[in-house]
């Protein structure tokens, strides 16, 4: 026969370390109570360099979003130095990219406008 559990002890266990996860209103697990080594969204930063700062490193797949250039940045591991890359380039800096570096990263090329 099994134990009972108390109905105290198992609200005890949600949303808490190690614990039950709380869906939300969309039936998901929120990001927050997601281990770090599942989250790839790496959360919002004021610039560039809050985000280099808090996340100096991260795998591929990963990003973040930077208020200062209003738009997403991504982990790119396919430069000769790894680094964080604003998803938004200009389309001189992606056509000087290599193609292992083109293939990396999902960029939204900005046109030069002459």
């Amino acid at each position: 026969m099994a134990n009972a559990v108390s109905y105290e002890f198992l609200k005890s266990l949600m949303g808490a370390p190690n614990g039950l996860p709380v869906l939300d209103g969309d039936g998901q697990i929120p990001i927050s109570q997601l281990p770090d080594s599942m989250s790839i969204f790496k959360g919002q930063y004021e610039d560039e360099t809050e985000l280099t700062t808090e996340v100096p490193s991260a795998s591929i797949a990963c990003f973040a979003y930077v208020n200062e250039t209003g738009s997403f940045w991504y982990w790119n591991a396919g430069l000769s130095t790894a680094a964080w890359v604003n998803q938004e380039i200009e389309e001189d800096d992606y056509l000087d990219l290599t193609d292992a570096a083109k293939s990396m990263v999902p960029y939204l090329v900005i046109p030069n406008i002459v």
